[in-house]
């Protein structure tokens, strides 16, 4: 049987009274944010850009070869005229079928390499994602750890309802969020700007603290 999160939640909280007087220490930490502003996710998603980019130039690539074997048939259909001796159209008709060929095989290397590269592409989206978050869990394990702390909660989860936290207050001194980030972006490039990376990625519209919608 399945219970609801929030039941999860009680059940959890009253765990943790039970346990009060072992004097737990709990943390909180903002999740999205933390992937948001991570140097390695802005090199990460401007390379999926790229290849995203390539892809879609090689479609168009295909595209425009079969739109122009269409053109050509047509050309071949406007020539044929009733007046025409059988010799002549037993030509056009032949170098109709001909293009028809050509037509359907740029259909099909156009539709199997939309779904080959539409497939790899988000494999390796869905690994390289895979790989950030884990990075990111790694050093919220590691600060916690170094912390002290026994309880580690994302102050950022929220339920299947849109807009619903599942812990709509968190005390700010249990927040260590900022110590996270700095040891997530020890290693980034001098001079990263997350505010000015999310401007190039996404535009105004960017916020930091909130995970732009993937395309």
């Amino acid at each position: 049987m399945k219970f609801p999160i929030i039941s999860t939640i009680a059940v959890t909280l009253c765990a943790l009274a039970a346990t009060a007087q072992a004097e737990l220490k709990v943390a909180s930490v903002n999740v999205t944010e933390l992937y948001t502003l991570f140097y390695k996710r802005f090199e990460t998603e401007t390379r999926l850009k790229e290849q995203e980019a390539a892809i879609k130039a090689d479609i168009e690539t295909r595209q425009q070869k079969l739109v122009a074997l269409q053109e050509e048939d047509k050309k071949i259909s406007a020539q044929y005229d009733p007046t025409l001796g059988e010799a002549a159209v037993k030509k056009l008709r032949d170098q109709h079928a001909v293009k028809q060929n050509e037509i359907q095989a740029a259909q099909q290397e156009l539709q199997t390499y939309v779904q080959r590269r539409s497939l790899a592409f988000r494999e390796l989206f869905r690994r390289d994602m895979v790989l950030l978050f884990n990075e990111v869990q790694k050093t919220i394990e590691e600060v916690a750890t170094a912390s002290g702390c026994d309880l580690v909660i994302d102050s950022s989860a929220t339920n299947a309802n849109p807009g619903t936290k599942i812990f709509p207050y968190v005390k700010s001194t249990f927040d260590i969020t900022p110590e996270v980030l700095k040891k997530l972006n020890a290693g980034a490039p001098e001079g990263f700007d997350p505010k000015a990376e999310l401007q190039r990625l996404y535009g105004s519209s960017a916020v930091p603290g909130q995970q732009p919608a993937a395309n």
